[in-house]
This record gives C-alpha cells, structure tokens and sequence, in this order.
C-alpha cells in the first residue's frame, strides 16, 4: 500500500515537472519568433529609412542641376565671378575633376643635396629608418602612405625643426644615396610655401598676390619636368621655391585658399612668376640671366613702395685677396689679382658685365647670379640702409652697385635690394596692399599683359 502510494505520488511530480518544461519551451519559443519578428521590422525600417535618404540625395540633386539649368538659360554664368577656364574641383560632363598633384624632391640639411645619407622618419608614433643595409640600389621604391597630421622626417632639419610632411613619402636608392620625394596636392603645398616665402604678417592682398605667383610658378614647373630623371617636378629649396621650412600659418593659408586654382597667364599659357624681396627702386627682366630681348610678360618699372626698406640700400666691404683666391680657383692656377671693373649694366641698373684680369688669366661674368657669387660677401659685415649690421652669404644682396676698387686691399659695394629683382618685388607688393591696392593691381603693376585665369583639374 506503501508502495502504491509512493508510485502516484512519484508520477504527479513527474507530470508537473514535464508541464513545466513544456511552458517553459512555449516561452523561450515564443520569444524567439518575437525577437525575429524584431529583427524583421527594424531591418526593413532601416532599408526604408535608407531608401527615403537615397531618394531626398536624388531629389536634392536634381533640384541643383535644374536651378543651374535654369541659371544658366537666363544667362546667368556657371560659376558666377570666375575666369573662363572654370573653378577649381568644378565637375564636367559628370566627371569628376581631381586637384593637381606636385611631387617635390626633398634636400637634405643645409639644402647641399639631393642625396641623404640615410632616412629617418616618425609614423604613426614609430620611428622608421633606412640605410644602406636594408635596401638595395635600384631597389623598388618604398611608398610611405599619407597620415592624417602628416609624416615627420627626423634626418632632416629645417628652419622650424624637423618638418612634418602632408601627401606620401616615396624613398628610393640610387649609388649616391637615398632620394626623398613628397606628394601632395598642389593647394596643400602651397600652403608650405607661401609662409616660407613671405612672412605671414604682411598684408592680406600682398599675400595672395605671393599665392598666386606661387602657385602659377609651381604649376609652370610641372608642365616642364625639369627635375624628372629624380621622379619629382620641383625641389624644397631656393633653386625653385622654398618649401616647408616655415611651418603653414593661418594667414598664409587663407590667401591660398582665397586665391585657389588662381594662376597668372598670358595667351592663356602660365607665365614664369618671379618675385624676389626688395627692389633697388626698379624692377628688372631676364635680361639680366642673358637674354636677347625681356620675355613680353616681364618689364621693368619703378619701385618707390619699398623704398623704405632696410635692404633698400645696403654697403659692404670685400678684402682683395677674397677675390684673389676666387679668381685662382677659376682659372685653376694661383697668381695676383690685377683688377676688377663693371663692364655692362642693364637698363635697370642692374650689373650684367664683369671682367676680372689676374696674373694666370682673365675672365668675363655675365650672368647676375655668377657676378654676385663672385662678389660674394661671406665673412664680411653688410651695413643696410637703418645701420643694421648683416652678416653677408654666398650672394651679394643684389646686383644693382657701384663698385670702387682698392687694387691690393679691397673692393666696396654700395647697391640697392635683395635678390634677383625680376618680377614681384614682396616688399613693394605689401606697402602696395597696405595702401588699399589689390591682389589684381598688384600683380598688373609688376608683369606686363597678364590675366588671371584658373588652372584646369585632372578627369
């Protein structure tokens, strides 16, 4: 009986327990079905949702496309205000138009080089070096992708430390060593450029005038790939544009912007936009590096705007017997120094004539650059025009002087400007921008016949 009782007792628990499982297994069911059935709805919310956006992009476009339309048929301008050739990152035809890329060959410390001895760079917080045990000559290049705030070179020192490049790093070894080339879009370039050419507190308009010479320089240079059995159309230094050795500033960088895609042309081909510091009180042509007749976008006109400028007048004095080394290193035989005497000036003033009699020989400099390295003041104190002291380089100031010889114990300079004096004058354009001239009359004022126009953009 005992038995018994314990068997019912035994069968009605089971019989509880299994309908529990059983409700237990309805729920869990239930709540699966109400889980996908979730998952259904919200996934066809968001491709409705996607769906609605696709369609309000598509409206939206069409509606702008129908307005230019519109525009356009009552005569109004595509682009309201630019040059005929369009805006820059303007799309045709629905193509899209990419911005010009520049390759620019990096120097080395001091700007003596092309050749690095070896590459040290910071990526993405790691250091990375390359020398000569780890790649080959002739080797594949190595392509250092772009970083967002840019890649920073360590082995190479510039004005503000070790510089931070925008765009890819491409290294590539040859026998003398490592080439380093940057790439980048030409308005980010710029950007290193301008601040490193002019100094950023000048005057707006002065400013993207400089912009804009910049840029139509650099762009002339890619066209004519001076520089292209080292893979890159400019390098970093002085023999085409400074760059990157003043880090971008606000101001510089608004004048880019303002000025983007603006270059100047005449005939509609870009023109060689020089520019140069200060003047002498006149600007010069390349004449003065040996041409025939000045090129039609360059003329010479009076300068009085930097008149005030420190390197506006300068004077120096060069011990003979500097001059006596340099003529024996150029007649490759040491011997006494006779005479030095200007042969030639250019219409401007500028020297273009220089003959140098010695005892192994004489010789006849014509060209501007090679007459101011042979006078070169190194070692010696310039006197500018507000009594400071400079000490001299590797250049003369210029090559607008009056020379007066002491045979056996000197020679003094006395002359006028900084630099080659072709061209924009940057000094003379920011006391222009400071007198309410424009960015336009500027450049009008300094080149002859030239027109702003806006370069075209890659398909």
């Amino acid at each position: 009986m005992r038995k018994t009782r314990f068997f019912y007792v035994h069968h009605f628990l089971l019989a509880i327990l299994l309908g529990c499982m059983v409700l237990i297994n309805s729920a869990m069911e239930t709540r699966r079905e109400q889980k996908e059935e979730y998952l259904k709805l919200a996934k066809q919310e968001t491709e409705t949702k996607e769906r609605e956006m696709q369609e309000a992009e598509k409206r939206e476009i069409q509606e702008t496309d129908a307005k230019k339309t519109a525009g356009q048929e009552e005569g109004e301008p595509a682009d309201s205000g630019e040059e005929e050739d369009g805006a820059a990152g303007k799309e045709a035809d629905g193509e899209k138009k990419e911005e010009p890329m520049i390759r620019v060959l990096l120097m080395d410390t001091g700007y003596t080089s092309y050749f690095h001895p070896s590459v040290s760079l910071v990526y993405d917080g790691q250091e990375m070096s390359y020398g000569p045990d780890c790649m080959e000559t002739g080797a594949e290049p190595v392509k250092i992708t772009p970083k967002k705030g840019g890649v920073q070179v360590v082995s190479i020192q510039r004005q503000s430390g070790n510089p931070v490049y925008e765009g890819s790093l491409e290294i590539s070894r040859r026998k003398e060593g490592f080439l380093l080339v940057n790439e980048l879009p030409l308005e980010t370039y710029l950007e290193a450029v301008v601040p490193s050419e002019m100094p950023s507190g000048y005057e707006k308009e002065a400013l993207k005038a400089q912009a804009v010479c910049a840029r139509t320089y650099a762009w002339k240079q890619m066209q004519e790939e001076k520089l292209k059995e080292y893979g890159a159309d400019v390098d970093d230094s002085v023999n085409y544009q400074v760059y990157q050795n003043i880090e971008p500033q606000e101001t510089t960088t608004r004048a880019v912007e303002e000025t983007k895609g603006k270059i100047l042309c005449q005939n509609g081909e870009p023109v060689e936009a020089y520019y140069f510091s200060t003047s002498a009180g006149v600007t010069s042509t390349n004449v003065i590096w040996g041409a025939d007749e000045p090129a039609s976008y360059l003329k010479s006109v009076s300068c009085s705007f930097d008149a005030q400028e420190p390197w506006s007048w300068w004077q120096v004095e060069i011990p003979w017997e500097n001059l006596e080394q340099r003529a024996a290193d150029r007649l490759g035989k040491e011997g006494e120094l006779f005479s030095v005497v200007v042969t030639r000036k250019e219409e401007s003033g500028a020297v273009t004539g220089l003959k140098v009699a010695a005892e192994a020989g004489s010789f006849l400099l014509e060209e501007e650059y090679a007459i101011r390295e042979f006078l070169s003041p190194r070692g010696c104190v310039i006197t500018e025009k507000d009594g400071t002291a400079a000490e001299g380089g590797t250049l003369l100031p210029s090559s607008y002087f009056e020379m007066e010889t002491v045979p056996g114990t000197s020679v003094i300079l006395t002359g006028g400007g900084y630099g080659h004096g072709v061209g924009m004058s940057q000094n003379g354009a920011n006391q222009m921008a400071a007198q309410g001239y424009t960015c336009e009359e500027i450049l009008d004022y300094f080149f002859n016949n030239v027109e702003i126009r806006t370069i075209p953009l890659a398909g």
